[in-house]
C-alpha cells in the first residue's frame, strides 16, 4: 500500500514537474513571438534573438561577424571558437533579458549602420552581429584586473591616473606605441602617446611621450587620435579603419603602419 501510494506521488511530481517545464519553454517562447512574427524586423535579429532565448551559444557564433571588439585590455574575439567559450561571459542573464524581452518598438534602424537596440546601449546588427557594447559583470571584473595589471608593468612615473587605451606595434621595426587616457575624464590632455623604439625596455620611462585629444568624425562616429610634438606639429592616428586596410599613424614627415598588439603580451 505503502509502495503504492509512493508510487503515485512520484508519478504527480513527475507530471507538475513537465508541466512546469513545458510551461517555461511556452513562456520563453512568448517572450519573442511578437518579434519574431513582425516582418518590418529582420531575419538576422530574429535568428540573434532566438538563439540567445535558447541559449544556442554556437548559433550565436554564427551570426557575429569577426573580430568582435571588446574593450581593451579584453581581447578581441576572432573566431566562433572563441566566441562559443566565451558566450557565457559576455552574455549574462542581463543582456539575455534584454534581448529576449525586446518589442519589434525597441529596435530602430540607423541606415548603412543597420539595427541597434535601445538607442545603441547594447548590441548593432546588420547582416550579423557586429558589435555588443553591453559589458557584463564578469567583463568588467576582468577589465579591473586586467587594467591593474597592464598599469602596474609601467614605470611608477608613468601609472598613477591613466588606463589602457590600445596598444600599436609598427610592422616595419616592432617599435611599439600605447595610448592612455585619464582616469578621470574631466582632466586635460586626455590621452597621452608613448612611443618604444625597438629594443626599449618597455618598463622604463619611454623616449617620446606626447599629449593629446580625441574627436569623433563623420556620421559613423570615427576616432581620430591627435598628439602634439615639441615643434608644434601633430601626429594622427585613425583605429577604426571601415575597409579593413592597415591602419596607420600619420608623422609630420612620414606615415607607420601598425597593427593592434597586446601590451601584457609584450612584456612577458
Amino acid at each position: 500500500m505503502m509502495h503504492t501510494m509512493i508510487r503515485k506521488i512520484y508519478l504527480l511530481l513527475l507530471i507538475c514537474a513537465f508541466g512546469c517545464l513545458s510551461a517555461c519553454r511556452q513562456n520563453s517562447r512568448s517572450d519573442i513571438s511578437e518579434l519574431e512574427n513582425c516582418d518590418s524586423i529582420p531575419s538576422s535579429i530574429k535568428r540573434l534573438v532566438k538563439a540567445v532565448a535558447d541559449n544556442d551559444s554556437v548559433t550565436f557564433a554564427s551570426l557575429v561577424s569577426y573580430p568582435l571588439a571588446r574593450p581593451y585590455p579584453l581581447r578581441n574575439i576572432d573566431t566562433p571558437e572563441q566566441m562559443r567559450g566565451y558566450y557565457s561571459v559576455m552574455v549574462d542573464d542581463s543582456l539575455r533579458r534584454v534581448l529576449t524581452s525586446s518589442k519589434p518598438g525597441d529596435w530602430e534602424e540607423y541606415g548603412w549602420r543597420g539595427w541597434s537596440l535601445q538607442r545603441g546601449d547594447y548590441v548593432w546588427v546588420d547582416a550579423d552581429l557586429y558589435a555588443v557594447d553591453y559589458i557584463s559583470a564578469r567583463e568588467r571584473a576582468m577589465l579591473d584586473s586586467l587594467t591593474t595589471a597592464d598599469m602596474g608593468s609601467l614605470h611608477r612615473d608613468l601609472a598613477e591616473g591613466w588606463i589602457p587605451e590600445m596598444c600599436l606595434q609598427t610592422q616595419e621595426d616592432n617599435a611599439v606605441m600605447r595610448i592612455d587616457s585619464r582616469k578621470d575624464a574631466s582632466i586635460h590632455p586626455r590621452y597621452r602617446l608613448l612611443i618604444y623604439p625597438a629594443g626599449s625596455n618597455l618598463q622604463g620611462v619611454p623616449p617620446y611621450m606626447l599629449n593629446g585629444y580625441c574627436e569623433l568624425e563623420g556620421t559613423a562616429g570615427t576616432r581620430v587620435y591627435m598628439f602634439g610634438t615639441p615643434s608644434g606639429r601633430e601626429i594622427r592616428f585613425v583605429p577604426d579603419i571601415p575597409d579593413g586596410s592597415t591602419p596607420m599613424v600619420e608623422f609630420p614627415d612620414t606615415v607607420v603602419a601598425v597593427t593592434p598588439a597586446y601590451w601584457l603580451d609584450l612584456i612577458k
